[in-house]
């Protein structure tokens, strides 16, 4: 058997995402320290995120598969040239729901190149579709092993069929380093008053201002919680931008929220620890997110963290009452009496020193060892034949999607 990949030849991995961000980067240069990577990106455009990082995937020697989304073809033909160029052992491919996903497996499948699936898909709204899991199936059968978020994802794709002994985890974590710098230091946030700045403790959002973050929900718990704290409430900070801002703005308005909840736009990433340590606890309340690094974010700040039951983190990353709490993104009463315990509790400081020890062992080094662990498995499960059904209809249903993408500019996941 080809016992190519060794600690005197490190394994060649070549590494995917949708498109490079400061996350991507940093675990990109933690992998880099045990293995020999490719970094490539299937777009330089993010329709979602605008991470204003060109320079530095440029020095990261990140290379960027095509210039719009919606060159699906041409950026397939240029991963062609290039894992044909670097001779991966393995390729590292994220999800499965976009085309040009499946168009890189069934590619890899035609080169003999093993793959990693890195998904962070979970089923915690307990909705299932019959159909869909089907092709699901198929679709993550294409793959030789797995690298998931956690514990949710890993039950989500053993669901699926996909074999356990080729799961590893630790796929969406953050630079911890980069998010505790200013923790030591804790600084309020100083909130503009007619009279000049005054300090006051906060409760600290960050969202984008889109469906589904259910920040009028949040707005509307906050209300009620400010009803029972009466003066001694703490105010409420909502940090990032969104189609929905002026909506947002309007209600907090008609909830005389005006002089306690704070809109204060996006934050860049260098902007972030400055942020978090001005906070005292994180709230997030998105009625369903596949991880939320915004939690591991707060949690390397220091903070204690009420967290939706919807977010696919709160299993591994929130211990009830030790580090904070888990609540129903429904119920209103429920968050403003979790948002009055927090900011009375006593123990607030123990609860963030809980969240350092918990978050330590979600940083980058658990990326790079769990896909390296699952390029392992991928490599040496090479030999397997994939159903040919699974390959053609990955195929086919891929380069539908990339034709339509022709005259429609496609929004990336």
């Amino acid at each position: 058997m080809d016992t190519r990949p060794t600690a005197a030849s490190p394994m060649r991995i070549a590494l995917l995402f949708r498109s490079y961000g400061p996350y991507h980067l940093a675990r990109l240069d933690d992998l880099r320290l045990r293995a020999s990577v490719l970094a490539l990106e299937f777009s330089d455009f993010d329709g979602e995120y605008d991470w204003g990082v060109t320079e530095e995937k440029r020095t990261a020697g990140v290379i960027s598969l095509s210039k719009r989304q919606e060159e699906r073809m041409r950026s397939l033909q240029a991963l062609d040239g290039w894992l044909k160029n670097f001779s991966p052992d393995v390729v590292a491919i994220p999800g499965y729901a976009e085309p040009f996903s499946l168009l890189a497996v069934c590619l890899c499948q035609g080169l003999g190149i093993p793959t990693v699936l890195m998904s962070d898909s979970h089923a915690l709204n307990g909705q299932r579709n019959p159909i869909r899991d089907s092709l699901k199936r198929h679709f993550v059968s294409l793959f030789d092993a797995a690298l998931v978020a956690g514990t949710p994802q890993t039950e989500y794709l053993a669901r699926l069929g996909f074999p356990r002994c080729r799961i590893s985890t630790g796929y969406d974590v953050v630079d911890n380093r980069h998010f505790a710098r200013n923790s030591a230091q804790r600084r309020p946030i100083l909130v503009p008053q007619a009279s000049g700045s005054l300090h006051r403790p906060h409760f600290l959002c960050c969202s984008r201002l889109v469906e589904g973050k259910n920040l009028m929900f949040l707005i509307g718990a906050f209300r009620r919680y400010r009803d029972k704290a009466a003066e001694k409430g703490w105010d409420l900070t909502i940090a990032g931008d969104g189609p929905l801002y002026g909506i947002i703005a309007r209600r907090v308005a008609e909830l005389s929220l005006t002089e306690h909840v704070h809109l204060i736009g996006r934050k860049a990433y260098d902007e972030l620890p400055a942020l978090y340590a001005s906070a005292d606890a994180l709230v997030f309340p998105s009625l369903s997110e596949t991880w939320g690094l915004v939690v591991n974010e707060a949690m390397a700040a220091g903070l204690p963290v009420l967290v939706s039951k919807g977010v696919g983190c709160h299993p591994d990353l929130v211990q009830e009452g030790i580090n904070g709490r888990v609540f129903d993104p429904a119920n209103t009463a429920q968050l403003a009496t979790l948002l009055y315990e927090i900011a009375n509790t006593p123990n607030r400081q123990a609860m963030g020193d809980a969240s350092l020890r918990i978050i330590r062992d979600w940083d980058l080094n658990r990326f790079s060892s769990g896909l390296i662990e699952a390029a392992v498995a991928a490599y040496s499960s090479r030999s397997h034949k994939k159903p040919r059904a699974a390959v053609a209809m990955a195929a086919a249903l891929s380069y539908r999607a990339s034709t339509r993408a022709a005259d429609h500019t496609i929004r990336p996941k």
